[in-house]
């Protein structure tokens, strides 16, 4: 499984109630979570981010409360996947069961510019983008299908906008 997307980078660490507020999330609007997701650290990210795009934190990702309601504000955004200096576990467990792949690549989240384009190998272990391959361990076979999934969904939903199918 490739995804093919572009960076989307933050220069900072980030806690799950900074990619998303809980005042957000409690008004329960996929719409207007897609909207503010990561308001707090670049009011602009959502209007940059499209479908498929790789979010590069140069920092920590860390878990705790709002680490399920942060997966869902990037996959809500567009976010394919996430890589970063290091994750908790907690979100990856999170990220993982929603199909969204996590990687810890400290020297990739250090290079990667905002707007590089990237190709993921998942089944490979390899990322590609500014001129560099960077090697990984492969996810296994769950959290593949976990990503496929996920992105199949999100191409459904996009054909389903695109075609007005979802208009009454």
């Amino acid at each position: 499984m490739v995804i093919t997307g572009y960076a989307r980078r933050v220069s900072a660490s980030l806690t799950p109630w900074q990619v998303i507020a809980p005042e957000v999330v409690a008004r329960g609007d996929p719409a207007d979570i897609a909207a503010h997701c990561l308001a707090a650290v670049d009011a602009e990210f959502a209007e940059r981010t499209r479908e498929g795009d790789v979010l590069v934190v140069d920092g920590a990702l860390s878990g705790g409360e709002g680490a399920e309601a942060a997966v869902l504000a990037l996959q809500a955004v567009g976010v394919a996947a996430l890589i970063c200096r290091e994750a908790a576990a907690d979100l990856v467990a999170a990220a993982e069961a929603y199909g969204l792949p996590v990687l810890s690549l400290p020297p990739a989240a250090a290079h990667l510019a905002e707007g590089s384009l990237l190709r993921l190998d998942l089944e490979r272990g390899r990322l590609e983008g500014d001129g560099v391959t960077w090697p990984f361990t492969p996810p296994g076979p769950a959290t593949l299908a976990r990503a496929r999934r996920a992105q199949t969904l999100a191409r459904m939903r996009r054909m389903v906008e695109e075609e007005g199918l979802a208009e009454g």
